[in-house]
């Protein structure tokens, strides 16, 4: 069973939070190797952009996960983790709106709808426990022709209490564009270490997909990053894992990517093509800490350079909110910056009613030639 008081953050009573978010309270901020490197310019949140993603009267109108993925169409499909569909008046919601375990929110052109399933269900539903006595929260995904790849968390209560959940396996979801019908729904084939989270992002590549993993080292500062990767007709029967020399059926061959490890890689990520260059931005993992990085390569599997700070987040309007799993949104771009969102939420879970504002993403726009130079 995987030892899941590792990867929570301490300070929330009751709301159901994306995952492996690490604890982090006997370390001391000044003890962080983490390089430390200035912005070189003020960077602004987009409050216009924000409002435009996460509307009051429309689609999903707070949560969390906020993956993103372009469409051949042109629309993006927004995967959400724990969200909510009510309508926001004056800044507050209904306490009587549904929570759901993840939806998709579908963005085109500014206008938003939202997926759940009927009722009071989540838009994906594990076909073996569909009351949600088990649940998907989201991974990452990608498209190949008419085909929208999800990868979902497969998550259960194995402890008493509101951080009793447990990671149990990943599984790809498969739908048809551009309706998003559910096609089928598999587990991958990887049967390791449940220490590593596969399908915290995603990439497809030319002839190969990958798959990532967010893998903590024990008793360190460091989350690391593994990689495998699959044909898009084996993805749910057939992985290798790199081993920093090559490729490896082996799952316990894979290890960390290397220019990584002075920073602790969040539960949630990104990896993406930009400018014919790899780039992999993670918010630090470390509750309160804010700082979002990215850093550059050659491949999808590394290594990784020109490691670098690119925001800071600036102080919220609580205390109580905190903020996580920042994600580029590439496909979002203007005057040479792309868009990349994180997470905010709340010590109260209460607060998610009376201000909508405490689980709401914020957004900021970051110039391409600074990720890239």
């Amino acid at each position: 069973m995987i030892k899941m008081l590792r990867f929570l953050l301490p300070v929330m009573v009751y709301a159901m939070i994306t995952p492996f978010t690490i604890c982090c309270e006997d370390k001391k901020p000044e003890d962080d190797p983490t390089p430390k490197e200035p912005q070189e310019e003020a960077i602004s949140l987009d409050p216009l952009i924000a409002k435009e993603i996460i509307q009051d009267d429309a689609g999903v109108t707070a949560g969390d996960g906020m993956y993103s993925i372009l469409l051949p169409d042109g629309r993006s499909i927004f995967l959400m983790g724990d969200s909510y569909t009510g309508k926001v008046t004056a800044g507050a919601r209904s306490t009587s709106d549904h929570m759901f375990r993840n939806t998709y929110q579908v963005y085109d052109k500014g206008k938003v709808s939202a997926i759940t399933s009927p009722g009071d269900h989540s838009a994906a539903v594990p076909v073996d426990y569909p009351d949600e006595r088990r649940w998907y929260w989201p991974g990452h995904g990608f498209v190949s022709g008419n085909t929208l790849y999800i990868f979902q968390l497969l998550m259960y209560q194995g402890a008493a209490g509101a951080w009793g959940f447990r990671y149990q396996e990943t599984h790809v979801l498969e739908y048809s564009l551009p309706g998003i019908t559910l096609i089928r729904d598999y587990k991958v084939p990887y049967n390791g270490t449940s220490e590593a989270v596969y399908g915290a992002a995603a990439l497809n590549d030319g002839d190969w997909i990958y798959v990532y993993a967010q893998y903590e080292v024990a008793n360190s500062w460091v989350s690391q990053v593994l990689c495998a990767r699959a044909k898009l007709a084996e993805l749910g029967t057939k992985w290798e894992y790199y081993t920093g020399k090559g490729w490896s059926s082996d799952s316990k061959d894979a290890v960390p990517l290397e220019g990584l490890s002075s920073i602790m890689v969040s539960s949630q990520f990104n990896v993406f093509k930009l400018r014919g260059k790899y780039v992999l931005l993670t918010q630090h993992k470390m509750l309160g800490d804010g700082r979002i990085f990215t850093a550059v390569s050659d491949t999808p599997y590394g290594p990784w350079t020109n490691l670098k700070q690119i925001f800071k987040v600036p102080e919220l309007s609580s205390s109580k909110w905190f903020t996580y799993n920042a994600m580029a949104h590439p496909q979002f771009e203007r005057d040479g910056k792309i868009l990349v969102s994180f997470c905010v939420n709340t010590e109260d879970f209460s607060e998610q009613f009376t201000n909508v504002e405490s689980y709401r993403p914020r957004f900021f726009w970051y110039p391409v030639d600074k990720i890239l130079k």
